[in-house]
């Protein structure tokens, strides 16, 4: 009961604060500017990301008052990590920031999950494991701050991702985490209404950062749930989709000779809605694979055992490939209507 509870009052809460955060925006003049690399041709509202934060903090705390047994350290992490991703990325929006110094506010969101304890055990010491989790999990910050380039495209998927993750940490008695994912999910479901399939506000790189620094410790906090190393594949498998983006935009660009960090309209999304003609299919296309990876790596957590682990690790591996391939000989998108 506590669980449905943070999930629908964060949708609720959600639904109701972000036209107020689309006035705020307004007023303290936080707005994106359209621009080359861009695919909206009029300013628009940032602090999408407030809006969600808020929604689902407050999901939460109904959910502790309702079942006090749902506070657990794992939650206060998320959400403490997720806290420091989100001021971090509202100083970008509102003055800008060198690469250098977002990478250090990126870690120290990180660090938070890394000194909680909660590292998962690979077979290999802390001092290994720690510094190429605080690699992968900044890398999927960015990942998925990159992804943030269309209408619905990161909210939706992130929706979907929280749900599938809520579920696993129920299953693994972990109930005051899976209210925050809950909670989570709940809230960008309440927001994409006023984000899709025309955007009214963004979500900016204070929602980007904070949502991709939720999804990665969501992602290590289940690996607590498979006792060996073969299920632990599976929670990688649920983000799959960030971390083939962010593959083939690095690949492309470095084998086209341009600057691996400078934004375009070139990502897998651009060029499928090329193909397609439609940002909107596009994005329900997207949601449609995310599901599908979360479906695929809930049976890995869950099986724990090594022939599913493979099987769908490996046969996800070949399509990325396949697709990546065929995506990499589309030109990207010039210009599509009402996108982030």
């Amino acid at each position: 009961m506590a669980h449905a509870s943070a999930f629908l009052i964060s949708a609720l809460l959600a639904l109701a604060l972000t036209p107020a955060a689309v006035r705020l925006a307004w007023a303290t003049g936080t707005l994106d500017q359209p621009a080359a690399r861009k695919l909206h041709t009029s300013a628009t509202a940032l602090l999408g990301g407030v809006a969600v934060f808020a929604a689902a903090l407050a999901g939460w705390g109904v959910a502790r008052l309702l079942a006090p047994a749902t506070v657990e350290r794992e939650a206060l992490t998320l959400m403490s990590g997720a806290l420091i991703a989100l001021l971090l990325g509202l100083w970008d929006d509102r003055h800008g920031m060198q690469p250098v110094l977002k990478l250090l506010g990126q870690s120290a969101a990180v660090s938070t999950l890394l000194a909680s304890g909660a590292l998962p055990s690979f077979g290999l010491p802390p001092e290994v494991t720690a510094p190429v989790l605080l690699l992968l999990l900044v890398g999927l910050m960015n990942a998925v701050n990159f992804l943030d380039n269309m209408n619905g495209m990161l909210g939706g998927m992130s929706a979907i991702s929280f749900l599938a993750f809520g579920a696993h940490s129920l299953s693994r008695g972990a109930t005051g985490t899976a209210a925050a994912q809950l909670a989570l999910a709940g809230a960008c479901a309440g927001f994409l209404p006023w984000n899709f399939p025309r955007a009214r506000i963004f979500l900016g790189d204070a929602g980007s950062l904070f949502l991709g620094y939720s999804l990665g410790a969501s992602a290590v906090l289940a690996c607590h749930g498979a006792s060996t190393g073969w299920g632990k594949l599976g929670a990688g498998l649920m983000l799959g989709y960030p971390a083939f983006d962010m593959l083939f935009v690095v690949i492309n660009r470095t084998r086209e000779g341009r600057k691996v960090y400078q934004g375009g309209k070139d990502h897998s999304n651009h060029r499928l809605a090329s193909v397609l003609q439609s940002p909107k299919k596009t994005v329900y296309l997207v949601w449609l694979g995310s599901a599908a990876l979360c479906a695929s790596g809930l049976a890995v957590l869950t099986l724990n055992r090594p022939l599913p682990a493979l099987a769908f690790t490996g046969a996800w591996a070949l399509l990325f490939l396949w697709v990546g391939t065929r995506l990499s000989a589309v030109a990207p998108a010039s210009a599509q209507p009402a996108a982030a």
